[in-house]
């Protein structure tokens, strides 16, 4: 049986530990913005640590939203009203196309289509696994979410945490997680994709979280430009 990790706050250098997976990882505090995606993120990679991509972001915002024990915390505060006021970058670079969605973590905060090509995220998923359809490569660092396995919209908490798109950016046991963080808000969560069109271009967007996007329920965007310089991010530290 593994270890039973919690939520805490570590002061002096701030760090809020929260558990991932089968370990624990720490978000440096304060936050980094607002400030455009590509600035964000250079900044957070400056400071010697790793940007917040989907996996390690729904564990951020299941403490947060969930945890009673840190819930109070004025850090864990904060992601919060960064959630409801702003907007928080999730480093995961959507390539839609007519086929579906390739969700590319972007831990080298690049912001260019030119670096993607469908034939080549294709190459990166052959030998890797299948969950609900959806497709992670050996690293899982891609994973691609066919038409069909998504919404766009309103949809419930049930179906979001089992909704193609919101598997590939944040994995089963992210998409769960945040399936539970949804149910915290008023409204039902928000789904903003992109349709790519028969016979059109893909299109590269970002992915980001905020009540802005909807109301007084969990917004969650696929299809962001993020260069209006009011995002917001925390840095990552893995543990041993």
């Amino acid at each position: 049986m593994g270890v039973d990790y919690q939520p805490r706050v570590v002061r002096g250098r701030i760090e809020m530990w929260v558990p991932h997976k089968d370990k624990e990882i720490a978000f440096t505090y304060p936050f980094v913005g607002p400030d455009t995606y590509l600035n964000v993120g250079r900044k957070i990679l400056e400071s010697i640590r790793e940007v917040p991509t989907g996996d390690y972001t729904a564990s951020l915002l299941h403490a947060a939203f969930c945890n009673n024990s840190v819930r109070e915390e004025p850090e864990f505060k904060d992601v919060r009203s960064i959630i409801s006021n702003r907007r928080l970058l999730v480093f995961n670079k959507n390539l839609w196309t007519q086929e579906g969605v390739y969700v590319i973590q972007n831990t080298k905060v690049k912001g260019s289509i030119e670096s993607l090509n469908v034939r080549d995220l294709e190459e990166k998923l052959k030998g890797g696994k299948e969950i609900n359809k959806i497709r992670f490569s050996e690293d899982a660092k891609v994973r691609f979410a066919p038409k069909g396995s998504y919404g766009r919209g309103y949809i419930t908490s049930e179906e979001f945490a089992k909704d193609g798109f919101i598997i590939a950016s944040f994995n089963l046991e992210g998409a769960e997680k945040l399936g539970e963080v949804s149910t915290k808000f008023k409204n039902k969560p928000y789904l903003y994709s992109l349709n790519i069109e028969k016979g059109k271009s893909p299109e590269l967007r970002f992915s980001t979280f905020g009540m802005g996007l909807n109301g007084d329920g969990l917004g969650v965007s696929g299809s962001d430009l993020v260069d209006c310089g009011d995002g917001f991010a925390f840095g990552v530290e893995i543990s041993a």
